[in-house]
């Protein structure tokens, strides 16, 4: 059963066993996460004696809520900690933890874990529609969902793996488009223009998926394979008898074509369906 933690008060001087007994970690671990460097050095009183402060047992929670609460792997927490805290040396009365980090890590494992990451997809949708996914980064995904980094880190592993959801909720923002019933209005006009100007606020996304994907990126080939193929469910969905690979590349190359004679918004690469 893990122990309930709890924000630390203020004390200085402690010996390894009051920093076992405040942290909860034992004197073993604490010793390797020294030699690891997850600890800033403590002050050295004797040959064998050393005193710790504030911040050990709060880089020491930290650690090992992120392993109990988050499920994380030390070189996991290696990484993520200079994220989370760009300085580890702090002050000797501890306050190396933001606020909200904390009501982050302290809140249970799966309260609003769905709520979060439909709002990091939404965000990053968002983002990367409007300004491309190489000009946007995490920490942009993160400030505008309003999420500490640590809290991306437990729902995406890598802004790659966002990615391939965004391209999901794009791809079924697209099919909700064309299947409305007002998409009908538009007839007579061929299937192949309906889905490109569903495709248009996606084609920042888009033009960066296929750059990604010809440059042999291993996910993001598969993120545009499942698209594509999504796509072409489209064009069948709608007309069974239709060449859906055909109606497809017409879509694209129609989708490229405007980009790049439009409102100073030029392709990025041109996009091959197959």
């Amino acid at each position: 059963m893990t122990a309930t933690v709890t924000a630390p008060t203020r004390r200085s001087g402690l010996t390894m066993a009051a920093l076992v007994e405040r942290s909860g970690v034992g004197a073993s671990a604490v010793r390797f996460y020294l030699a690891e460097g997850l600890l800033p050095p403590p002050e050295r009183l004797a040959a064998n004696r050393f005193a710790y402060d504030e911040r050990h047992v709060e880089l020491l929670q930290l650690i090992r809520l992120l392993r109990e609460r988050r499920r994380l792997s030390l070189p996991a927490i290696r990484q993520l900690l200079p994220e989370l805290l760009p300085d580890l040396t702090g002050s000797p009365d501890g306050g190396v933890f933001r606020p909200e980090l904390w009501r982050q890590l302290l809140a249970p494992p799966g309260e609003s874990a769905h709520g979060t990451a439909e709002r990091i997809v939404e965000e990053a949708l968002g983002a990367f529609s409007g300004r491309g996914y190489f000009d946007v980064s995490i920490d942009d995904v993160c400030r505008a969902a309003q999420i500490a980094k640590g809290s991306f880190y437990r729902h995406f592993r890598s802004k790659e793996e966002l990615l391939t959801a965004v391209v999901r909720r794009a791809t079924a923002r697209v099919a909700a488009s064309v299947r409305e019933p007002e998409a009908a209005i538009v007839e007579p006009a061929p299937f192949a223009e309906r889905l490109s100007a569903a495709l248009i606020p996606f084609r920042s996304l888009l033009f960066d998926l296929a750059s990604l994907a010809s440059t042999g990126h291993a996910a993001e080939s598969a993120a545009l394979g499942e698209m594509l193929a999504d796509l072409a469910g489209l064009v069948l969905d709608a007309d069974p008898l239709a060449d859906a690979t055909t109606t497809v590349d017409a879509a694209l190359a129609a989708l490229v074509r405007a980009s790049a004679a439009g409102a100073g918004a030029p392709a990025r690469a041109a996009v091959e369906a197959r």
